[in-house]
């Protein structure tokens, strides 16, 4: 009997240790936390955080009837990334903005090289997604002096006038055209 009272304790211990609760999510797997307040619930977390009720269940590993207490630290989904959306650009602009970047007497080549390299697509990436922009400028060799003519990611080599003003500043740091080539 004692035996059988024993087991049963354990299984009971067992029981109540394997309950997840909030506390227990494992922090590496969980994109944000929130700090449970007085009278929150599931629902209303899941409000707060921009997330479905179920979402929020299962990243916690929990029942719509899981208790939550103040101070429990629940996993919430990552903050949504905002959408930006880039400015689309006429041709006649594009080639304006390189004529402006660039000397007189060297924006008829530049507007050909421009036009090789991206067809006056501001927008356009290299298939190996290492070269960006107009004159398909190649991020990671370059990043060093970028950051000179306000380039301090690749991205932004999308916008055409930071694109043809980095395209200019190559140019003169070779001395030539030799980049395109």
């Amino acid at each position: 009997m004692v035996v059988r009272n024993r087991l049963v304790f354990l299984c009971a211990v067992a029981l109540v240790c394997s309950v997840v609760s909030p506390q227990q999510v494992d922090a590496a797997s969980c994109p944000r936390t929130y700090i449970a307040q007085r009278g929150d619930s599931w629902w209303s977390i899941a409000q707060k955080s921009n997330a479905t009720l179920n979402r929020v269940l299962k990243l916690n590993g929990a029942k719509a009837t899981s208790r939550i207490l103040v101070g429990d630290e629940v996993c919430v989904p990552a903050a949504p990334t905002p959408v930006t959306t880039t400015p689309s650009y006429t041709q006649a602009e594009v080639i304006q903005i390189i004529r402006d970047a660039w000397p007189d007497d060297l924006e008829e080549h530049a507007l050909f090289i421009a036009h090789r390299e991206s067809k006056y697509r501001p927008g356009a990436i290299s298939g190996s997604k290492c070269c960006y922009g107009l004159f398909q400028i190649y991020y990671r060799w370059h990043k060093s002096w970028l950051p000179e003519v306000g380039v301090t990611s690749a991205n932004q080599l999308l916008d055409p006038r930071l694109n043809a003003a980095a395209a200019y500043r190559m140019y003169q740091r070779n001395n030539g055209w030799g980049p395109w080539k």
